[in-house]
């Protein structure tokens, strides 16, 4: 009987990845695609705004709403530096299942010089359909 709790225990436990990558999982990999999923999830970016401002001591909210008909699986939340690539702020997301999310993202304003940033939204549900928005912001001293 434990022996049997044991490998179900197992197998519900490795059905998803837990690595919080948003990118496919390599061959082989323990993340269960549902292919019948064939639709895509529905994003909704509230804030920021596009071209907003933020000065020092500003926050940055990033808030929106994720919606699949049959659940989502992950996302993730960037503020990339559009001059050198540099990742500013990451948030990432594992929410398996869950039908609708509503995300809430928080960043401190702090730079040296004026810097023009991409906000990048991005989740996918568990047939592996995608769904991403950008919204450019600068940062000012």
């Amino acid at each position: 009987m434990f022996v049997v709790f044991i490998i179900a225990f197992w197998v519900v436990f490795n059905a998803c990845s837990k690595g919080g990558a948003t990118t496919d999982e390599p061959a082989g990999g323990p993340h269960v695609v549902t292919t019948n999923d064939t639709i895509q999830p529905v994003l909704e970016v509230f804030s920021p705004l596009t071209d907003q401002v933020f000065t020092n001591g500003n926050n940055i909210s990033i808030t929106g709403k994720i919606s699949d008909d049959l659940g989502l699986y992950r996302g993730s939340v960037r503020i990339t530096n559009d001059a050198n690539g540099d990742l500013i702020k990451e948030q990432l997301y594992e929410i398996h299942g869950v039908r609708q999310y509503n995300f809430s993202v928080s960043h401190l304003v702090s730079v040296t010089a004026i810097t023009n940033c991409t906000v990048t939204v991005f989740f996918e549900d568990h047939g592996l359909n995608g769904v991403s928005r950008s919204v450019k912001i600068k940062m000012n001293p």
